[in-house]
């Protein structure tokens, strides 16, 4: 009888891999299902190759495979990502504990694994990834005692599994429509030709990411449900199951995928509302990593007819509809809160950070997008723009500009067409500018036109912010403890602004809420003795009675209503706190 060993198991894997990264692109092309938005084959891969490189290899079988199951576990991206994942998990929990497995051994643990892939699924489809899954296995069990060696073992079992993925055009609509097969299943079974590879003792061709492109004609009309694609890995506590997370979580969205690790799990989910799946996800254990893809946005990117985006960062306080709309691409900053990171408007927001605080959490600091999602950005939005325009917050009050303009700098030294601006602004008067640039954009002018013109806008443009206590901007850092003490003590509240540089600076203080409010109607009303303010918008945080006043005041001052009304970022609101008011305006 022939054995399956540590070695055996990880060069299955190993070669498995390297047969699915040649085929990226194709599996990117064909993906419609359950989302058109073209990156099964970059999700596979990622898992896939993080299984290769952070898998430690042994003579043993279970040890090799629990390295494995864990490395999946982490590098398990999207959909399909998640449900390979959890079939190396089921082979896992369906293991024996031996350093051989015999092929009737390994039989019967890829039939245990089926059940536990489709337990994962809060609504298993058949036509994809998971019948192939299934069909595979059932075909290892029926040519069991038909073969001779493990070499054909594997060999008859994938042409089973050949025949399951041409089934998926028939099991699923949107297949049959577009006259494709899943691009999840088509991965596995490439998977599986790199077994068979394997086990013909072929050598093994390291390839990157193929240089060719494929281009398929689909229907991409397909309704999509919800607006994020959103992950997290869950350091658990001892006791939780998998049907205890899904439960809490079905409520939020669909396409929700569950996978148990022997410490970890990891969670799939398409919903509108990831801040709240992060919320929950925080009552099971400590939250590892997260993930959130804006799967319309990304769709709107390819169909877009423009040859210029625009991009900003989560400092920029706009109505999120607006950005959606209008094709705006937004960088989120990253929020520390008990050494868990989280997207500043995605992962998080005021309501929820605030709960934190008041749990008497670490207080949230804030940092820069990390390198790798800067660039992702910049690739994804480069292979569908010609140019690229990024309006930031002022890079005196974050490290956020430099760290995004120097990764903006290599792109340009390698002819790209992209411009980063200093906003010298932040929140509210940022996001005006940002809505500037797009009305010049679908107005028609040019990208050198669009670039002047904000350039020159941002010295003519000022926000006024209305603090309730110097409390938050002290405890984040913002303003030294004494001056704040001071502050807090005389109840004094305090106006921040902008100086032309873009540096924080205290405008006036009050004794109270009808006092400040007044110096900030006086200083607007002494701005628009010498220009007439072009447009204005206003922000809050939690404070929705103050804005109302505002909204009433400022129409009757200026003569218009606001362009428009939204809520302060999270990683500002570190530092403005709850019931902070804010008015941002550009001068003609």
């Amino acid at each position: 009888m022939e054995y399956l060993n540590g070695q055996d198991l990880y060069q299955m894997f190993n070669y498995g891999t390297n047969f699915v990264v040649k085929k990226r692109r194709l599996l990117n092309d064909i993906n419609v299902f359950p989302v058109p938005d073209g990156d099964t084959g970059n999700n596979l891969v990622h898992t896939m190759q993080t299984i290769s490189r952070e898998s430690k290899v042994s003579d043993s079988f279970q040890e090799t495979l629990d390295s494995i199951s864990d490395s999946a576990l982490i590098g398990a991206r999207g959909n399909s990502g998640i449900i390979f994942a959890q079939f190396v998990n089921g082979l896992r929990k369906a293991s024996l504990n031996k350093d051989q497995v015999s092929i009737d051994e390994f039989t019967q643990m890829a039939l245990d694994s089926v059940e536990h892939v489709y337990a994962a699924l809060s609504n298993p489809v058949e036509g994809t990834m998971l019948s192939v899954i299934k069909d595979w296995a059932e075909g290892l069990n029926h040519i069991l005692h038909k073969v001779k060696n493990i070499k054909d073992y594997f060999k008859q079992a994938y042409k089973t599994a050949e025949v399951s993925l041409e089934k998926t055009k028939e099991q699923l609509a949107v297949l049959k429509k577009n006259n494709v097969v899943d691009s999840g299943a088509l991965g596995f079974v490439l998977f599986l030709s790199g077994v068979n590879s394997y086990f013909n003792n072929e050598a093994i061709e390291q390839v990157d990411f193929e240089e060719i492109e494929i281009e398929y004609e689909h229907d991409f009309n397909e309704e999509i449900s919800y607006r994020y694609c959103t992950e997290g890995l869950v350091e658990y506590l001892p006791g939780l199951n998998e049907d205890l997370v899904k439960e809490a979580l079905k409520i939020y969205g669909d396409s929700l995928v569950v996978v148990m690790g022997s410490h970890m799990f990891r969670v799939h989910i398409h919903t509108d509302q990831p801040h709240l799946v992060f919320k929950e996800l925080r009552r099971f254990g400590k939250i590892i990593s997260q993930k959130v893809d804006d799967m319309i946005q990304d769709i709107a990117f390819k169909k877009s007819k423009k040859d210029t985006v625009i991009v900003t960062d989560s400092i920029a306080d706009i109505d999120p509809m607006y950005l959606k709309d209008h094709d705006v691409a937004q960088i989120p900053l990253n929020i520390t809160v008990d050494d868990v990171l989280y997207y500043d408007k995605l992962t998080i927001n005021n309501e929820i950070l605030f709960d934190m605080i008041d749990a008497g959490l670490e207080y949230p600091t804030t940092s820069t997008p990390s390198i790798k999602y800067i660039n992702d950005l910049f690739s994804k939005l480069l292979l569908h723009y010609k140019n690229i325009i990024v309006i930031l917050v002022a890079g005196q009050l974050s490290a956020t500009y430099s760290a995004i303009k120097t990764e903006a700098d290599k792109l340009i030294e390698k002819g790209k067409n992209i411009r980063v601006i200093n906003s010298l602004n932040n929140s509210v008067s940022q996001g005006l500018l940002v809505k500037k640039a797009v009305e010049m954009l679908e107005a028609g002018q040019s990208f050198d036109q669009i670039v002047e013109q904000i350039e020159t806008m941002k010295h003519k443009t000022k926000v006024l912010v209305c603090l309730e206590t110097f409390k938050y901007a002290t405890m984040s850092g913002r303003l030294p403890k004494a001056v704040g003490k001071i502050g807090m003590f005389f109840k004094i509240r305090p106006i921040m602004t902008l100086d032309e540089k873009g540096k924080g600076a205290a405008f006036g203080f009050a004794l109270s809420q009808k006092g400040i409010t007044k110096k900030i109607v006086d200083y607007v009303k002494k701005d628009m003795e010498t220009n007439e303010i072009e447009s204005y918008a206003l922000i809050h945080c939690l404070n929705p009675e103050l804005l109302a006043e505002y909204r009433t005041l400022f129409t009757d001052l200026i003569g218009k209503a606001p362009e428009y009304e939204s809520v302060v970022s999270s990683a500002t609101m570190i530092h403005s706190g709850k019931g902070s008011v804010a008015i941002g305006y550009i001068k003609k």
